[in-house]
């Protein structure tokens, strides 16, 4: 089984090796792009916390070096997308050939899991029209409204991730685990505990 995770620069460095890594630990083959960029080039990721300001702050994360090439992946491959957060869905929600890809997805009914500021890409996309309810950052809930979609508040520090038909969304990376346990549920993977 496969899965595309999306990626770009300053994408949210938990929202992107936590999920990486609990796939690979299911024996999952991900395949991390970014669009104009190749397999080998590196993308930054960035560290985004709350230090009592108004908004979070950004610190450098750890770069990473990206598994596949975006212009040569083949959608019909994978069984599931994951769109983390951070700063990338800023820039990437205006790229057409993102836009493709989820809606492609989406289209096809296999699973998504978006968390953050990732869900700036799916309003961007046209995939939450007809009220499809989703969580995401809080002041992405402009994003979520605007776009025909019905924002769910957990807040930014819950754990709480929400599933609507094939979407699983969260608020932020407080929610990985709930996060991608539904996200697991939805590809079909059986995970059995002793």
């Amino acid at each position: 089984m496969k899965v595309l995770l999306l990626s770009g620069d300053y994408v949210e460095d938990y929202e992107l090796f936590a999920p990486l890594k609990a796939l690979e630990m299911l024996g999952i083959e991900v395949h991390v792009v970014c669009p104009d960029k190749s397999a080998g080039d590196v993308v930054q990721t960035a560290v985004h916390t709350f230090e009592g300001h108004q908004t979070y702050t950004e610190r450098a994360g750890h770069p990473f070096v990206l598994t596949h090439t975006f212009a040569s992946i083949e959608l019909g491959d994978y069984a599931g997308l994951v769109v983390p957060g951070g700063r990338f869905p800023e820039y990437q929600r205006v790229d057409k050939r993102v836009l493709d890809v989820v809606r492609h997805f989406f289209g096809s009914s296999l699973p998504v899991a978006a968390i953050c500021h990732g869900l700036q890409i799916l309003a961007a996309a046209g995939v939450l029209q007809g009220g499809r309810s989703c969580s995401a950052y809080p002041t992405c809930s402009v994003d979520v409204e605007s776009a025909g979609g019905r924002y769910v508040h957990f807040g930014a520090a819950s754990d709480n991730a929400h599933v609507d038909g094939n979407l699983v969304s969260a608020p932020a990376y407080n929610a990985i685990g709930s996060w991608m346990r539904e996200f697991i549920r939805l590809l079909g993977v059986k995970v059995q505990l002793p």
